[in-house]
């Protein structure tokens, strides 16, 4: 009698553990991480990050497209500094707006669906934009555009992550960063194409005015098009339907991704998924008093249908949220990623306009490129004297057209010295395609190394390398210096976001990822506006303010990066 028992045991041993082979879990019932492990890696996961390259190059157009307008349209619609700081922070404003919204209704209704009508609306707006012939229409539109686009950022994340394992989950998000490094690389390219040419199209007996930085922007909306129709072709998320109670249509789509990756040869071996609503349910019982235990899930859990069970299970995740264990680390990424954002996105988007203020100095002072003769504050400062300048004499022009008529004869022409000219050249574009082009490499790098290195260190000592070049800029002397320490702090920075994004992605659960992921955002997006806003006022005070303010902020919070969790392999909850 005593074999057949030890024959048993070791049967039940092979069946416990949680990470078994894909040979030994085919009786048991397998939890998520089992389940997608047990896909592979191949086809449908090139697919997936295929799809995700013009979701990636969406986002980056709709926060950054204006940075590269600005300066080609400043004499159009006879912009200050503080105008610009405006419209770019105006996309920032929207996201804010729709962070909680998107943050539920994706952890309620699912990922795929928020992801087409996002992508296909920030499309609509971006065309409105476009057509937009003054500053407040434009402003409106791009808050739009940002209310919109808020949703698919934060979702694209959670979505790819949960078609990854624990083996590639952390690269993918950094995969995600070469892709954002990439748009970043391919914008200034579109720029450099379209911007400098003489477009000038009226229509409709002078009612529409159409600019060549208009058509950059109309151009600027294809990848959102081709996004929200690639997606409608992309499986909803297993994770999420797991999640809901939903394991057969999640069962049926890792049986569809198994065929794709191994091309159909072999029968998915898991048949049954372990029920996660029932596991949460039996977890909160003792704090939640005596309730019936049945295999049914609850309408607010199972169902992502009903209006107000959505709008209850957002306030459900929100007091979660606010509880231990998850108040801590909630508390933390948000800071950081106030901090990081508030330093990359007021420096990124000024970028392109601090170039052109290099441009345009060297072009009217008639200094060579490397002459080295001025530094960028005294640069900075003539740019500032001109816009005041500037704004003195178009408002001087507008009380003489108001008083005397359109054309009058006593009124002064404009000084030829203060002169408006859109700065179009191409060093302006050919840096921020070099910057691209670093973020690339970075990130190249990266991906090959993040699971020995580490998000937590990669935001520790990346940042604090970051925050020197950023208050190293003060001293920069030439087009180059300035070159070099911008691209340094804007790919550290962005490399630093990712990576605190893949360790949000790991740190919280199912039921409460896609909310704190865009509630993340959000903080960091009132970073963005607070420095794109207060950048051209602390420029207007003098030059070390600016890059005290977007180095600083970044030091500081690699100091609080410590206080973070290593997240690393960290099987998702």
């Amino acid at each position: 009698m005593e074999p057949p028992k030890e024959k048993h045991s070791k049967v039940i041993e092979i069946n416990v553990p949680a990470d078994v082979t894909v040979a030994d879990g085919m009786n048991a019932p397998a939890d998520f991480e089992t389940a997608i492990a047990a896909t592979g890696y191949g086809r449908f996961n090139y697919l997936l990050l295929l799809v995700a390259m013009p979701c990636c190059m969406t986002t980056v157009f709709e926060t950054t497209t204006m940075s590269y307008v600005l300066p080609s349209a400043e004499c159009d619609l006879n912009l200050s500094l503080a105008d610009k700081g405006m419209l770019n922070a105006i996309t920032y404003t929207g996201m804010i707006t729709s962070a909680f919204l998107w943050g539920f209704l994706s952890d309620a209704y699912g990922r795929k669906r928020l992801l087409v009508v996002g992508f296909l609306l920030d499309s609509t707006f971006n065309v409105l934009c476009a057509l937009s012939q003054n500053m407040v229409a434009i402003m409106v539109f791009k808050f739009m555009g940002g209310f919109v686009i808020c949703g698919p950022f934060a979702v694209l994340m959670a979505y790819l992550s949960e078609f990854h394992s624990l083996q590639h989950r952390s690269r993918v998000m950094i995969v995600l960063g070469v892709f954002y490094s990439a748009a970043n690389m391919l914008l200034p390219a579109l720029a450099w194409l379209i911007l400098p040419q003489p477009w000038n199209l009226v229509l409709g007996d002078g009612a529409l005015e159409i600019h060549s930085w208009q058509i950059f922007l109309a151009v600027s909306c294809l990848p959102g098009v081709l996004s929200g129709i690639s997606v409608m072709f992309l499986p909803e998320s297993p994770k999420f339907l797991m999640s809901k109670g939903q394991n057969e249509r999640a069962l049926a789509i890792f049986r569809r991704l198994y065929a794709i990756n191994t091309r159909g040869g072999q029968e998915f071996p898991i048949k049954e998924l372990v029920d996660e609503v029932r596991q949460g349910r039996a977890a909160n019982e003792p704090t939640s008093g005596k309730q019936p235990t049945s295999g049914k899930a609850t309408p607010a859990t199972s169902a992502p249908g009903g209006g107000s069970g959505g709008v209850g299970e957002g306030f459900r995740q929100l007091g979660i949220m606010f509880r231990k264990p998850h108040l801590k680390n909630a508390c933390l990424v948000y800071g950081i990623q106030f901090g990081i954002l508030l330093g990359l996105n007021t420096f990124r988007l000024w970028v392109p306009q601090l170039f052109t203020i290099i441009e345009e100095f060297e072009h009217e002072q008639h200094l060579l490129p490397a002459d080295g003769s001025a530094t960028l504050c005294e640069m900075l400062a003539y740019k500032v004297n001109k816009t005041e300048l500037l704004q003195q004499q178009w408002l001087q022009h507008d009380v003489s057209r108001a008083l005397h008529g359109p054309d009058p004869v006593a009124m002064e022409p404009l000084d030829d010295v203060f002169k408006c000219t859109a700065t179009t050249e191409g060093r302006v574009y050919l840096y921020s395609l070099i910057i691209g082009c670093v973020g690339i490499g970075a990130y190249a790098v990266t991906t090959i190394m993040i699971n020995s290195i580490g998000n937590r260190n990669i935001l520790t000592y990346g940042l604090l390398m970051a925050g020197s070049c950023g208050t190293a800029l003060y001293w920069a002397r030439s087009s180059l210096v300035t070159l070099i320490l911008s691209s340094c702090y804007i790919t550290i920075c962005s490399i630093a976001s990712t990576a605190l994004i893949g360790a949000v992605v790991a740190m919280f659960p199912t039921s409460m990822r896609t909310m704190v992921v865009s509630l993340t955002m959000m903080f960091g997006r009132t970073g963005s506006i607070i420095g794109n806003v207060v950048f051209p006022y602390l420029m207007a005070l003098g030059c070390l303010p600016p890059f005290v303010m977007i180095g600083a902020i970044v030091i500081a919070v690699a100091m609080v990066s410590r206080l973070l969790p290593r997240t690393v392999k960290k099987p998702l909850q």
